[in-house]
């Protein structure tokens, strides 16, 4: 135990004095010897007995009264006996929820997020300005990593940090929180630390895996003594009561957009509340214009659908939103958006190798159906692909004069070394080859030794014997296993569904062997080109052998099939599933797979190419004139004109994040302009549309202006605002030594008591009040006896 006013314990020295007083002044009895005297000396010897005691407690209680008013005057701590930091700086770790259900709002329209910066605006105004505070938003801790060398601040910084807090971010896991914060913690300058995460603790926050989590974080450090001091503050509980109606997603099934092509979208509405939403409007907009407009009505605690039909004039980028008006907790995710990329019609060769001479006989006519299969059917609608098919003889005069995007090899006997030299200076160079298997490549002399200038292009695999039997007479049927889980375009054609393939016959393929660079015979080092890959396997058959291969050569990629693309060895043509194979297939070639859309806090990755358009914006102003905007559209210039411009300067690439104004991306020191093929963008804690610009400036003083659109969202389960039981969030705090406070005001107690020792001064208090009432009754006492006894 210690004091914070020592010196006032001194006062206890006070008891001295009703000693003082008793000692000198206590009564003298005189003996009077009378004749009776000895019948009553029984009684006086039991009376003086009582009341020698009497006043021997009265005298305790009056030397008490001091001592205890001494100590109450003193401040005593109880400290357990261990050293305390006391008035020693700390570090304190804040760990602030910036989710999106931080923004739900009560009844009087105060969100937590403006609660919480109303309770920490008061605490960090009474830290001591020793102090340093680590300021982590819970959406800026994507790994351990991300906070070694987190910046210190001080406290009126801390504020500045706060005052500026919004809550637009998704969900996190509680279990890397807290590492984050230790590890923060141990990077900061003084001995003492605190972690503090403020948080609403939403379930989706505190799962079973944030649980395990924790369990192995405990298990991996279970040392106590490094460990800082841990509190959690749940501003919430009250999310379970609130309604909300929130725009969950919006999904097309469409493998490709096109322009002019109508598309179907669909949009799914939650209602996250237990009473029934009724005709609630919904408004679609593309490119940020009304598009149409309906109702809705969803059932408590479910989800409703609605459709909305579009059709987009020009390639590109562009933003599908979709909104709900109706007033809620949460109005913030009552709008969502997803960034759609319409393309330009993909132009697939394909290079047929045995032509036939009735409908389907041909190696290519499944292929060139399942690419195009609108204009196959004479149908009014505009295909994804324009798929044009041609013999081997054709091929060198077709790729030099009009380069497709993809070309298909399908059962090609033999190449000339001069057309493998274009292919594959074709493939290094961006483009895509598709290689079909068939009875012709058992005696292909390409597919071993593969010609490219003075080096070679390896395929992504060896070609070995022909399993099965290729005319399917007697032959159970081998079957297709599993697809590449991690190649994204697969999981487009059932979703759900690992093995959508399981049903296809196989009667003979070829035996594949998967190249790497270590059995590469690719040895030329080509400055300026891409690395080549190792072969991925991104289908298989039930018995393991590949089905379909694929590497990166240069700046192109090849996929080897080890079947051919008709009925021949195989039913996969004649299944419906071959359709949209083929073109997710093509349109992952061609990049269009690309992430338009990403989860806050994920990178926006644009590639250079997307700010090709056929028609740009120029600004004819000046450009040394600080009165002109440079986004300021001023004509139209088409590509071909473009080209007979040379730039002034090099293009500048800028970036405007939702609600914001815009900032120039800067470029790597080591690069310019001209060699970036990719801007990333970082920052993205802010949902909705991010605009990106290029900004060319030319010879003749204008400025072509191109841009495309990304978009970041919430994932949907922050919209669902349910409350995690108090049990579980006891648990978790439980597992790291943490203590739960649902008030600022009780994580200040309990900090003061760890650090200045627990204040027992009114426990003394009550004592001396207890005494003084004792005293008084004690002295009552005395006096109603003497009234009556016989000393």
């Amino acid at each position: 135990m210690m004091f914070l006013n020592g010196l006032l314990a001194f006062g206890a020295l006070a008891f001295t004095i009703p000693l003082a007083i008793h000692l000198l002044y206590r009564s003298k009895f005189k003996t009077i010897q009378w004749g009776a005297m000895h019948l009553l000396e029984p009684v006086v010897r039991i009376n003086r007995r009582r009341i020698q005691w009497m006043h021997l407690l009265l005298l305790l209680l009056r030397c008490l009264l001091p001592v205890l008013l001494a100590f109450c005057l003193s401040l005593p701590l109880l400290t357990g006996c261990r050293a305390l930091p006391g008035d020693s700086p700390q570090t304190v770790v804040m760990i602030i929820d910036d989710s999106l259900s931080m923004a739900a709002r009560d009844d009087s329209g105060v969100s937590n997020v403006d609660r919480v910066k109303n309770q920490l605006g008061d605490y960090l105004a009474k830290m001591s300005r020793r102090d340093e505070i680590i300021w982590m938003p819970a959406s800026q801790i994507q790994s351990v990593a991300s906070t070694v060398g987190q910046a210190t601040m001080g406290r009126d910084d801390a504020r500045d940090r706060l005052r500026r807090l919004t809550a637009s971010a998704g969900p996190f896991d509680l279990a890397k929180l807290v590492r984050a914060g230790i590890a923060a913690a141990d990077n900061g300058s003084h001995l003492e630390r605190q972690v503090l995460i403020v948080s609403d603790f939403q379930s989706c926050n505190v799962n079973d895996a944030s649980l395990e989590g924790l369990k192995t974080l405990m298990q991996a450090s279970p040392s106590d003594l490094e460990r800082p001091a841990i509190h959690f503050l749940n501003v919430g509980g009250m999310l379970n009561d609130q309604s909300n109606l929130s725009v969950d997603s919006i999904e097309t099934m469409s493998p490709a957009l096109v322009p002019d092509r109508r598309t179907s979208f669909t949009a799914r509405i939650r209602n996250a509340s237990d009473k029934a939403v009724n005709d609630a409007r919904v408004i679609w907009s593309i490119d940020g214009v009304n598009a149409e407009s309906g109702t809705v009505s969803v059932a408590a605690r479910s989800t409703s659908t609605i459709k909305h039909t579009a059709a987009f004039s020009t390639s590109g980028i562009h933003e599908t939103a979709v909104t709900v008006e109706h007033p809620d907790a949460l109005l913030e995710d009552n709008r969502r958006s997803v960034a759609v990329e319409v393309i330009r019609e993909i132009d697939v060769l394909l290079v047929d190798g045995q032509p036939g001479k009735e409908p389907l006989e041909g190696e290519t006519d499944f292929l060139a159906i399942a690419l195009s299969p609108f204009a196959f059917a004479q149908q009014d609608q505009v295909d994804a692909v324009r798929a044009s098919v041609i013999s081997a003889s054709e091929l060198l005069k077709r790729i030099s004069e009009q380069p497709p995007n993809i070309l298909v090899l399908a059962n090609v006997a033999s190449l000339s070394d001069e057309q493998q030299i274009k292919i594959a200076d074709f493939v290094y160079h961006g483009g895509s080859l598709i290689l079909f298997d068939g009875a012709n490549l058992t005696d292909a002399a390409y597919t071993k030794s593969w010609t490219r200038g003075e080096g070679q292009m390896p395929l992504p695999a060896e070609l070995d014997a022909i399993i099965g039997n290729t005319d399917k007479d007697g032959e159970t049927p081998i079957r297709i296993g599993n697809l590449n889980s991690q190649y994204t375009p697969w999981s487009r054609l059932a979703p759900g569904d690992q093995r959508p393939l399981s049903g296809v016959d196989v009667f003979a393929y070829r035996k594949l062997i998967p190249r790497t660079k270590s059995n590469s015979d690719d040895e030329d080092g080509e400055s300026g080109r891409s690395p080549d890959s190792d072969s991925i396997v991104l289908a298989s058959m039930s018995n393991g052998d590949p089905l379909v291969v694929s590497a990166q050569r240069g700046r192109g990629r090849v996929v080897q099939f080890a079947i051919p693309a008709d009925d021949s060895w195989t039913s996969l043509p004649l299944r419906r599933v071959y359709v949209p194979m083929m073109q997710q297939l093509a349109l992952d070639l061609i990049g269009s797979g690309r992430a338009t859309t990403v989860t806050t806090g994920e990178p926006m990755i644009v590639t250079l190419d997307e700010f090709e358009q056929e028609d740009v914006e120029t600004d004819e102003s000046d450009s040394t004139d600080p009165k002109n905007s440079p986004f300021q559209s001023k004509g139209k210039q088409s590509k071909s004109q473009l080209a007979d411009n040379s730039d002034a300067e090099p293009p500048i690439f800028t970036v405007q994040p939702p609600q914001s104004s815009e900032i120039t991306i800067p470029l790597p020191t080591e690069s310019t302009a001209d060699d970036v093929t990719e801007l990333v963008w970082t920052q993205t804690r802010q949902a909705g549309v991010y605009r990106f610009r290029q900004i060319r400036p030319q010879a003749d003083g204008q400025r072509v202006v191109t841009s495309t659109v990304r978009v970041a969202e919430v994932p949907a389960e922050e919209s669902q605002l349910r409350d995690t039981e108090p049990e579980r969030i006891a648990a978790a705090a439980e597992m790291i030594g943490a203590t739960v406070h649902s008030e600022l005001d009780s994580i200040v107690t309990a900090e003061q008591n760890r650090r200045y020792g627990r204040e027992i001064w009114r426990w003394f208090l009550v004592a001396l009040l207890l005494a003084m009432i004792l005293e008084m009754v004690v002295q009552q006492q005395i006096v109603h006896k003497n009234h009556g006894s016989i000393a």
